[in-house]
């Protein structure tokens, strides 16, 4: 009864924690794998808003890598347009009213979900190696009492 107190303790001790509060640097949305930075204030007007490219398909703000079109600032379903002339590699309009449209200026590439699911598999693995160590050593103890 002892050693499964001491592994449960253990396997609790190596869960990670996400109630972390987000520390990011300014307001993004990502888009087709690339962040775009929030201008809070230049507003695109509606006149050169060309068509819908996306929208937000995950929120957070907690700091972290996500994967798809991520934002730290809107919520899930918030739409994304290109701009008339403007190239949406460049710069994009995120709706954040009925007809208010942000700027949002592209800064390259963003790490993807796959950062994100690297990092819970190796956590789980080493949680693992750690639990199976534990155990071992339990079981070797026992056996030399």
């Amino acid at each position: 009864m002892k050693e499964f107190i001491i592994v449960i303790l253990a396997i609790i001790a190596l869960l990670p924690l996400h109630a972390v509060s987000a520390d990011w640097a300014g307001s993004f949305v990502v888009y087709s794998g690339d962040i775009y930075e929030i201008s809070d204030n230049e507003l695109i007007p509606s006149n050169e808003i060309d068509k819908k490219i996306g929208q937000v398909t995950r929120y957070s703000d907690h700091e972290g890598t996500y994967s798809g079109n991520f934002s730290n600032i809107y919520p899930k379903g918030t739409p994304y347009y290109s701009i008339k002339n403007i190239d949406p590699k460049e710069i994009i309009a995120i709706k954040t009213h009925e007809a208010e449209f942000v700027k949002a200026i592209n800064k390259g590439q963003y790490a993807n979900g796959q950062l994100e699911s690297k990092t819970i598999w190796i956590s789980i693995l080493g949680s693992l190696i750690i639990v199976l160590l534990i155990i071992w050593i339990m079981k070797r103890k026992k056996s030399v009492l």
